[in-house]
């Protein structure tokens, strides 16, 4: 068989080892992609899970533990449920010249538990520590800041 000094066209050698190049490269971009959505779906949980605690930081900030030592919190999308444990107190709180104030105060542990509504699946448990008070004796008659006119 007479060799030809100048071929024209491509080989089929190259048509193979061009298709395995392209397939390779292809092959990088799915994985590549597949862990942009991972990475992307995990920062989407991690700032859903930032706004639970946000919200349950807020509050713990809004509620009196002294008064209301558990309860729930019905939102569109999530349910928060609560329960104050006493870590000290109630102790009398005394303000500097008059003596005792009306008030007990104390620090409390509040435990949440975060559930979504529609599932009613637990998406978040945390806990928080807050002031309490009470009034448990009358307030005075004197002035602003308890001071007598």
């Amino acid at each position: 068989m007479p060799l030809r000094a100048h071929q024209r066209g491509i080989s089929l050698l190259e048509v193979i080892v061009a298709l395995v190049i392209l397939s390779s490269f292809g092959a990088a971009l799915f994985v590549w992609a597949g862990q942009t959505l991972q990475i992307a779906t995990r920062a989407q949980v991690l700032q859903q899970e930032a706004e639970l605690e946000r919200n349950v930081s807020e509050h713990a900030a809004s509620i009196n533990p002294a008064a209301t030592s558990e309860g729930r919190l019905d939102t569109p999308t999530h349910r928060f449920a609560w329960k104050a444990t006493a870590i000290l107190g109630p102790v009398d709180h005394v303000r500097h010249p008059q003596g005792l104030s009306p008030y007990q105060v104390g620090l409390y542990k509040l435990s949440y538990i975060v559930t979504e509504n529609d599932t009613n699946k637990v998406v978040l448990t945390s806990e928080r520590e807050a002031a309490g008070f009470l009034q448990v004796r009358p307030r005075g008659s004197g002035g602003p800041m308890g001071f007598g006119l």
